[in-house]
């Protein structure tokens, strides 16, 4: 998803360092409907399943929805934000991270899924709070 977002953005722009806080659940930022992604679920449906979901994940970079929309013209007319990650600390969901994107035209997807932390995290998830139980390396 980085990848993508970073394709269209300035070479002078830079991505935020973001630090994960816990379990990184998602939360939905339109409709399913109005996704490619989840427009085989009713709303209330995929809410029950993002709120289960424990991603065995944490991401070190990122950008927040207000940001990708507001500050990144090129990059938003052509990716919409469809989840954020989760972080009861900030005031609404605009100031949280782009957890996932897809195309506005294109089939394009992205989403913020570190696959590496299963083999390096271990020692570390005292620090970066990364989720390892049974449930979540099973889910990965």
């Amino acid at each position: 998803m980085l990848t993508l977002m970073k394709s269209q953005m300035a070479d002078d722009d830079h991505l935020d360092n973001f630090e994960a806080r816990g379990k990184l659940q998602l939360n939905l930022a339109h409709d399913p409907k109005h996704t490619y992604l989840f427009d085989e679920f009713e709303k209330a449906d995929l809410e029950t399943i993002f709120d289960k979901i424990k991603m065995f994940t944490d991401v070190e970079m990122g950008m927040s929805m207000e940001e990708m929309i507001r500050e990144h013209k090129i990059l938003s007319s052509i990716f919409l934000p469809v989840c954020s990650f989760d972080d009861s600390t900030l005031e609404n969901q605009n100031k949280e991270a782009v957890s996932a994107i897809e195309g506005i035209i294109y089939p394009w997807f992205g989403v913020g899924y570190r696959l590496d932390r299963i083999q390096y995290s271990m020692e570390n998830s005292s620090r970066d709070l990364v989720d390892h139980s049974r449930e979540a390396v099973l889910h990965s």
